[in-house]
């Protein structure tokens, strides 16, 4: 009778083991993804060169501190996208937060803060969502704002989708309306 007990305890620990170890390694696998979070712009010029190499849009995500809607966006799309392969293979996204002090490297290469490139870029409202290809060109049309969060996954797809098209064709696409208006009535 003790020996079975002791095959049982055996078998039993035998079990423990190898799913701490499953547990270890799943862990130890996942924890670069869930970590890493979504970048800060450091150098934006660099970033939509690598962008470019890898043939996928540079998304600047615009965000601002306390800012509930840029939680949401974080949490519930952007860093679960950046977690799955398939999702990081499709885009290079990093965050520009106006409550950062530290510079950026803008697309021309000038040395900017945050907010100030978030002004040069007319960021009002938070989150934005920006799709650009190389030197800085726009590639769609910002997502600005969360919006009806039962729709915002279909419609941030359909901006990837449409900065990559851009990208496949190659020419600039039409400013933003705002933008032309503005690039019309000063020329």
């Amino acid at each position: 009778m003790i020996g079975n007990a002791r095959v049982e305890v055996r078998r039993l620990a035998g079990y423990v083991a190898g799913y701490a170890i499953v547990f270890i390694l799943a862990s130890t696998l996942a924890w670069p993804a869930l970590a890493a979070g979504i970048p800060q712009a450091r150098d934006l010029a660099h970033e939509a060169r690598n962008a470019a190499r890898a043939g996928v849009p540079l998304v600047v995500f615009f965000s601002q501190p306390d800012c509930e809607y840029c939680e949401q966006a974080r949490h519930e799309y952007l860093e679960p996208m950046l977690a799955d392969p398939s999702g990081r293979a499709r885009l290079r996204l990093v965050e520009v937060n106006i409550g950062d002090p530290a510079p950026l490297v803008d697309f021309a290469g000038r040395r900017v803060s945050h907010v100030d490139f978030a002004r040069a870029q007319r960021v009002r409202l938070f989150p934005t969502l920006a799709f650009f290809g190389p030197r800085g060109r726009p590639l769609a049309a910002p997502l600005i704002g969360l919006g009806l969060s039962d729709f915002y996954q279909q419609y941030l797809d359909r901006r990837i989708e449409q900065a990559h098209d851009s990208l496949r064709a190659g020419p600039l696409i039409s400013p933003p309306p705002g933008r032309a208006a503005q690039a019309t009535a000063g020329g």
